[in-house]
């Protein structure tokens, strides 16, 4: 099945070519596994709901065991491969230096979807709302790891929180089970636009969560009528 990006352009800030744009995908929003076997079931299965949600549990545990064993894991959508970062400078494992990460490629199953994907280009897209970047301020990461109960620097543009719609603010989706945690305004100690502080929750569980920014904010003193929104690129990963 052929599938369809839509993407608006913007100016490139990084070269003075005034013809250079980069695109930014649309989001159609955040699903989890949940979601995913929804769509499943409704393609139509011999299997029962509960059935595939086992089997796909078991296989993502049994999965991850394997990379955290030692191996190199190909499931045919990634392929996954354990590595240790930071330096031993006393030949010892040292938990406030050293970390286990998993290298997550395209495995041959996605790159031939990503052959099978077109572009639909919608326009130049104004003054746009980005989130670029989110720093744990703790362990100083930029992976999308962030420590629940301490502070997390987001960079981007035009991310000030302003205007009394509901809406606006910062939230955390939790991917499988879709709950929203809204930050509070108290929750906010810089509120830039190209900068926000936030402290992050620490009621959060474990788990990956869709990090969305909604703002009235437009880049004068008028707000915007209706909010827009800007979702990091990638999970947010609580531990």
């Amino acid at each position: 099945m052929k599938n369809i990006l839509k993407a608006w352009l913007k100016k490139n800030p990084l070269t003075p070519d005034p013809n250079d744009y980069t695109a930014t995908v649309v989001s159609s929003g955040s699903v989890g596994v949940e979601q995913i076997i929804d769509e499943i079931v409704s393609d139509g299965t011999e299997l029962k709901r509960e059935t595939i949600l086992n089997i796909v549990t078991r296989f993502n545990n049994k999965a991850a065991d394997l990379a955290l064993s030692g191996y190199n894991v190909n499931t045919g959508l990634v392929y996954m491969r354990p590595i240790i970062k930071g330096a031993f400078y006393g030949k010892t494992w040292d938990p406030a230096v050293n970390s286990v990460y998993v290298s997550i490629t395209q495995g041959i199953e996605l790159r031939e979807a990503v052959a099978e994907t077109t572009v639909e280009i919608l326009g130049i897209q104004s003054d746009p709302i980005e989130i670029l970047s989110v720093t744990d301020q703790t362990t100083g990461k930029t992976d999308g790891t962030l420590t629940k109960g301490r502070n997390a620097e987001l960079k981007g543009s035009y991310l000030k929180i302003a205007g009394d719609n509901e809406a606006c603010g910062i939230s955390f989706t939790n991917t499988a089970t879709q709950e929203v945690t809204k930050l509070a305004a108290t929750d906010m100690v810089l509120n830039e636009p190209s900068r926000l502080l936030i402290f992050v929750p620490a009621t959060l569980v474990a788990g990956e969560y869709e990090l969305t920014v909604t703002t009235q904010y437009s880049g004068s003193t008028r707000l915007l009528t209706q909010p827009r929104s800007a979702s990091f690129g990638s999970p947010i990963v609580i531990a």
